[in-house]
Formats: structure tokens, C-alpha cells, sequence
């Protein structure tokens, strides 16, 4: 189920970080349903997830969806190994492809989709317009692209910039994303963004994670950076991110 040969790079913090998460990003489980109703599935439909991570929402889809056949794409192999053992128990195996390499290589080749989604991975392509117009090319006409991308709520804090290791222009505002959904070919469809209560559920179990592990693994060289990371990056959440960062999904429909 898990093609090609794992990809080696080290993601150890990250993963560590999303032990406890489903879904990679701030994604209520009532929400991810709501996607998956909206882009109202037919027979035999063939799913690409860029950035799969643990395939959290593809799995879903797919169990939600009993004919459809997804791909999940991601270079963290740890990420992949947990969506295989999940995907076994959820009897998916048969429908559910999992390939380590990386995005931009993987969509080089001859591929073709009827959806495509990426949830918070657009840099796995080279970011949002980069994902975008990948994906126009492997979907057909009236293919859909379920893209889920930040952006700022308002101006950044250069202390919160720093943190981040960002700079402001590397994200735009929500209206703004969906327009260049639109500049790319596509009609967009729907919109939401992530509540604050999904955003301090997806925060939360990042932070508890990291400081968990490194509670665990006194001995780990990495424990104390690794937790100290961790509180800086949330302490950062509650005085900044919370009311600058915002996420938003754009449903579009390839003209």
C-alpha cells in the first residue's frame, strides 16, 4: 500500500508535535465531515491528498464514500506508517494508495484525478499558487480542488514574524486566496475558515505533545529544546497567532 522508498528527511519535532492529531491542521472532526458532504462524491472517484500527512481526512472520505479510491502523498514515512496500520484496520488497504516521495515529483508524472485535496501543504509544492495551478493540471473540467491555506487575519507582529520564521508576505488575506483560486481556473464553489476552538484544539495537543515526550525522554538531547520550542511557540499562539493567523478551505471546480 505504501509505495516507494522513504524519503530522508528528519521531522522528528513535527511529528512528535501531531502524535495526538487526526487531521493536520485546525479541522474539527463535525467539520471534516461537512467537506466531505460538499464535494457530494459520484462512483469510482479518484482522490489525490497532497501532503496526506496521516491521511486523516482522505481515510474519512473514503469510508464515507465506499466506492472511491484515494492517494496520499507525504515524505514524512512515520506520518505514512501510522495512515497504513490505521487504513488496515479500517479495512481500506484495497482503495487507499500511500506513496512516500515528494509532492512536486510525484505530480511531474502522468496523473489524473477527479479531486484533488491539500490541507496546509501547499509549500510541499512550493506553495499556494504553485499547488494550485499542479492541481488544475491532473484534474479535468469540473474536477474539484478541496485547498485548505492560512492567511492573516490581520497585519503580523514583527515578534510574531520572528517566531514563525515568516515574513508577511508569505501569506494573503482569505478574499485573496480565493481569487487566486479563480486567476488559476477555477470557480470557487464554497469557503469556511477554522473557529477559534478548533484553533486552540489544534494548538493545544501540539504544545501537550512536545512537552509530554520530553517529560518522557529525559535522556533525549532534543527533550528540553524541543519543549522549550514548544511553550515559545504557544506562548506565541495566545499573544499573537490567535487573532492574526486564520485558515482558510476554498472549494474550487476546475473550468
Amino acid at each position: 500500500m505504501t509505495d516507494a522508498p522513504a524519503v530522508n528527511v528528519n521531522f522528528k519535532a513535527t511529528t512528535i508535535g501531531h502524535a495526538d492529531h487526526l487531521f493536520l491542521s485546525p479541522l474539527s472532526a463535525a467539520k471534516a465531515d461537512w467537506l466531505i458532504k460538499l464535494l457530494d462524491l459520484a462512483e469510482d472517484t479518484r482522490v489525490l491528498d497532497i501532503g496526506c500527512g496521516k491521511a486523516g481526512f482522505l481515510r474519512r472520505l473514503l469510508k464515507q464514500t465506499p466506492t472511491a479510491h484515494g492517494t496520499g502523498v507525504d515524505i514524512n514515512s512515520a506520518f505514512l506508517a501510522e495512515a497504513a496500520s490505521a487504513a488496515a484496520h479500517e479495512d481500506l488497504t484495497g482503495r487507499l494508495k500511500l506513496v512516500n516521495q515528494p509532492a512536486a515529483s510525484f505530480l511531474a508524472g502522468a496523473h489524473a484525478f477527479d479531486v484533488v485535496l491539500c490541507f496546509g501543504a501547499s509549500q510541499a509544492v512550493g506553495g499556494f499558487d504553485a499547488v494550485t495551478a499542479a492541481a488544475r493540471a491532473v484534474l479535468s473540467p469540473g474536477g474539484l480542488f478541496l485547498v485548505g491555506e492560512g492567511f492573516w487575519r490581520r497585519a503580523p507582529d514583527v515578534h510574531y514574524l520572528a517566531v514563525l520564521g515568516a515574513s508577511p508576505d508569505e501569506l494573503t488575506g482569505h478574499a485573496e486566496n480565493a481569487a487566486r483560486l479563480r486567476a488559476a481556473g477555477f470557480n470557487i464553489a464554497v469557503t469556511a475558515t477554522a473557529s477559534d476552538n478548533e484553533w486552540d484544539e489544534y494548538e493545544g495537543l501540539y504544545c501537550r505533545a512536545k512537552i509530554r515526550w520530553s517529560r518522557r525522554h529525559p535522556e533525549d538531547p532534543d527533550a528540553a529544546p524541543i519543549a522549550a520550542a514548544a511553550q515559545e511557540w504557544h506562548d506565541a499562539y495566545l499573544r499573537w497567532g490567535r487573532d492574526t493567523l486564520g485558515f482558510g478551505w476554498y472549494l474550487g471546480i476546475a473550468v
